[in-house]
């Protein structure tokens, strides 16, 4: 899997389960789309609940809006000054690694064999921020202004 070999999620042991973190499992589905880059995607329902009582992994973050600047200031600082520069960070959510307590709230379940459905369920849990968590967007805007911030002290100008 993809995912497992760039370190995004990790194999989990079903020997026994932790008591001193909490563990859920998160539903997903495919989403296919044949223009782009990635043609077959995952698609994770952290809003999903397993009950009536029972909340969903989404309802049990906390959700911050974002840390970023409003888009009217970005497009008029784009129209002052002489360049203007953009980025776009590869996969950002998953190159920001999970505290190892928190993982086993994001396990999943796949098929070894994902050709027939017959084949043995494997645990899999997530290393890495995930989209579709509530948190997500504030965790990924507050990652980087920490490391936009200079030795100084002084704070990039994030856009």
């Amino acid at each position: 899997m993809e995912q497992e070999r760039r370190h995004f999620i990790e194999k989990v042991e079903e020997t026994k389960l932790p008591t001193d973190r909490p563990v859920h499992y998160i539903p997903h589905h495919p989403v296919a789309k044949e223009s782009s880059t990635t043609p077959i995607r995952i698609v994770y329902d952290c809003s999903c609940k397993d009950g009536r009582d029972n909340p969903s992994l989404n309802e049990c973050l906390e959700s911050h809006p974002p840390v970023m600047n409003d888009i009217t200031g970005i497009l008029m600082r784009f129209r002052a000054k002489k360049y203007a520069t953009t980025s776009d960070l590869e996969k950002a959510f998953l190159q920001i690694q999970l505290d190892e307590k928190d993982r086993d709230a994001t396990r999943f379940l796949w098929l070894s064999d994902p050709t027939n459905t017959s084949s043995p369920l494997i645990t899999y849990r997530f290393k890495s921020v995930l989209f579709g968590a509530t948190c997500s967007p504030f965790i990924l805007s507050a990652t980087l202004l920490k490391h936009f911030k200079g030795k100084s002290g002084e704070t990039f100008r994030y856009t």
